[in-house]
């Protein structure tokens, strides 16, 4: 017998969040990778950084027209000495930064006008000495598909003082929620910037 659609989501409202969370993780790889993620950086504190070694920064997010544009743009801000991209790992190849994106920065003195996304590729993992995701599958996403990433990419999220270290992707919300997502950005861009200063 078929249940109908509108009688199973009355049912699901009845299932605890948890459960829900785990069927969630269950089901998807990339749920597994930020829930992997998430669990390692609360065991492990934040990550170590040998900051003398690191002159050129990558920040990845998905599609790089939201996060890693002003991620990008703020850190080179914060730290001069340093040579900082942005990049998507799947990204379309010169579109512009999202509406909602240009606003939120513009609150942070950040301009994203004239920014052109970028496919992360080959040559961009083995250029940087560091490289910054958002979320716990990009790291994985990055050790797939080059190896010379692993050890070297980590979450910008893992400099948050407070979890959840994940930063999620605001992509076609509502502007608040742009701007809670790049205060959070900002204040791990800033812990990360002083981490790299006093390292020098």
């Amino acid at each position: 017998m078929t249940i109908p659609t509108s009688d199973r989501h009355r049912a699901t409202r009845w299932v605890p969040s948890w459960i829900r969370s785990a069927g969630r993780i269950a089901l998807s790889p990339r749920a597994r990778s930020d829930a992997l993620h998430e669990w390692r950086r609360r065991s492990r504190g934040e990550p170590e950084l040998d900051a003398a070694a690191i002159r050129r920064v990558l920040v990845i997010c998905h599609g790089n027209i939201c996060r890693s544009p002003f991620a990008g743009r703020l850190l080179a801000a914060r730290t001069p000495d340093l040579e900082v991209r942005s990049a998507g790992l799947e990204a379309v190849e010169g579109r512009p930064a999202e509406d909602a994106a240009l606003r939120a920065a513009l609150a942070f003195g950040v301009d994203l006008a004239g920014h052109s996304a970028h496919r992360m590729n080959a040559e961009d993992a083995a250029w940087a000495d560091l490289i910054l995701g958002m979320e716990g599958h990009h790291i994985a996403g990055v050790e797939r598909a080059w190896p010379i990433g692993k050890g070297k990419t980590f979450s910008l999220g893992d400099f948050l003082e407070r979890p959840p270290h994940r930063i999620d992707d605001p992509w076609g919300r509502e502007d608040a929620f742009f701007q809670l997502t790049f205060d959070r950005i900002g204040r791990a861009t800033d812990r990360l910037a002083e981490r790299l200063r006093r390292g020098r």
